[in-house]
């Protein structure tokens, strides 16, 4: 389902304004995003002028690369035994979708200046976690154990239902065309692991191939990593999505929904 989009544009969908009292949230499932993001966007849509915010469930694509963060229900034969992460090269899969939210803070209280409420914009520096949208296991990393393919630090989709532990925290480092310190869809940034201060890796030298991956479903895939090194291949930005709208603006337009609070859903 190809977009008919043009070069360099990038699908948004915009949720309607916040309804007075009403937790928009509640109300968005896993057909409502696959069926808005293949929309074509207007003339006033072009997605790199909004704000990437919390709770929105986007497709990650690496800059160099060109292939998208994605994951399936396909675990590792060795290593940790978690689900695989890669990158894959096809713009329009949906599991290529991931929803950013709040950090796994183990034993400490989620205070507001850690918190990442539903709309509210994400800011260079901040914690966050990436929960992969089909399969509900968040992005993770672990100094435990390397990726079969390169030998670097191992990437995996854990947890359950969203919930994990504090190996599925990453920094988000901006690079360039942030705005004001916020991340927008036409950020370049990278991802640091929290825990292991790796940065998310995938190249073209790091593909499954029948050598090294004989007969398995994920032949032509990169296998994505954790660096110790913050270079060209470590590099990503939003491709397309479901973005929330931004909290602050809707409350400054008199629109509701500023209690919402995503951890009831997410």
């Amino acid at each position: 389902m190809k977009s008919a989009v043009g070069a360099g544009l990038t699908r948004v969908f915009l949720l309607a304004a916040l309804a007075v009292g009403t937790a928009v949230a509640t109300d968005i499932d896993e057909e409502e995003i696959a069926t808005t993001i293949s929309k074509p966007l207007s003339a006033d849509e072009s997605a790199d002028a909004q704000p990437l915010t919390c709770s929105s469930t986007v497709r990650i694509q690496n800059v160099h690369m060109n292939f998208f963060l994605h994951s399936h229900e396909l675990n590792y034969g060795s290593g940790s035994g978690q689900q695989i992460v890669t990158g894959f090269g096809d713009d329009n899969d949906y599991n290529s979708l991931w929803t950013f939210k709040y950090p796994d803070m183990g034993n400490e209280e989620l205070t507001a200046d850690k918190d990442c409420l539903s709309g509210q914009k994400i800011k260079c520096g901040q914690l966050v976690r990436l929960e992969h949208m089909n399969t509900k296991r968040n992005l993770h990393s672990h100094a435990a154990f390397n990726g079969p393919v390169s030998g670097r630090q191992e990437v995996s989709g854990y947890g359950e239902q969203g919930d994990g532990d504090t190996g599925d925290n990453w920094i988000v480092e901006c690079h360039a065309n942030d705005v004001d310190g916020y991340l927008y869809a036409k950020t370049q940034f990278y991802l640091r692991h929290k825990d292991t201060d790796k940065y998310l890796y995938t190249d073209s030298g790091s593909k499954y191939n029948n050598q090294n991956c004989r007969r398995c479903p994920i032949i032509g895939q990169a296998e994505t990593s954790g660096s110790r090194s913050k270079n060209k291949h470590c590099l990503w930005k939003v491709h397309s999505g479901f973005f929330i709208p931004d909290r602050q603006e809707n409350s400054s337009e008199g629109a509701s929904g500023a209690d919402f609070d995503p951890r009831e859903d997410l």
